[in-house]
């Protein structure tokens, strides 16, 4: 059994310097990953900052654009609307100048008898029945 020992003792002392330098190969690796990580994180926080700042330097812009379309579109819902309503005066305008005319034509008549082309017809409310 001693000679067992000793060659486990020899096997593990000829691992240790092994199991040494590959500790350090693999600590040398994490800071790398590290220092890449770092340099990563450093490149999003740089990229994000810009965009930020184009974002801040765009948004007035862009507000501006919406303000103009939304003007735009008010502007033209309330041209439709003078126009409709336009129209809507005139209408109501021809009726009355044709309702004046009547009612000049009628005045007229009345103050020169002899000049009554066209009375107007008295109105019946009464309903008429079918006999």
């Amino acid at each position: 059994m001693p000679k067992q020992k000793k060659r486990a003792t020899q096997e593990l002392e000829s691992l240790i310097p092994k199991i040494k330098n590959e500790e350090l190969r693999l600590e040398d690796l994490l800071g790398d990953a590290r220092a890449r990580a770092s340099g990563i994180v450093r490149d999003a926080e740089t990229q994000a900052a810009a965009r930020i700042e184009a974002a801040r330097n765009a948004l007035p812009g862009i507000l501006q654009a919406e303000r103009t379309a939304r003007r735009a579109a008010l502007v033209q819902k309330a041209e439709d609307a003078a126009r409709m309503e336009s129209e809507r005066t005139r209408s109501v305008e021809q009726s009355a100048r044709a309702a004046m005319e009547k009612t000049v034509a009628f005045i007229v008549s009345l103050v020169w008898p002899g000049a009554r082309p066209n009375p107007p017809q008295p109105r019946t409310t009464a309903a008429k029945v079918a006999p």
